[in-house]
């Protein structure tokens, strides 16, 4: 649980500091936090193969 939160508050910070800096467009902006969702299932779904094939 705790992977999970720190997953989530650095993806936040990762785009919201990109979207501070480059002035993007407020939809592009939550799309990439939701594209987060997207990447934490995919990572963690990925990490779980791994150990399951080793």
């Amino acid at each position: 649980m705790v992977v999970d939160l720190a997953f989530a508050v650095a993806w936040v910070a990762v785009v919201s500091a990109l979207f501070d800096l480059l002035q993007g467009p407020t939809w592009a902006y939550h799309l990439s936090l939701f594209a987060g969702v997207v990447a934490y299932f995919g990572f963690f779904a990925s990490l779980e193969v791994a150990r399951d094939s080793s």
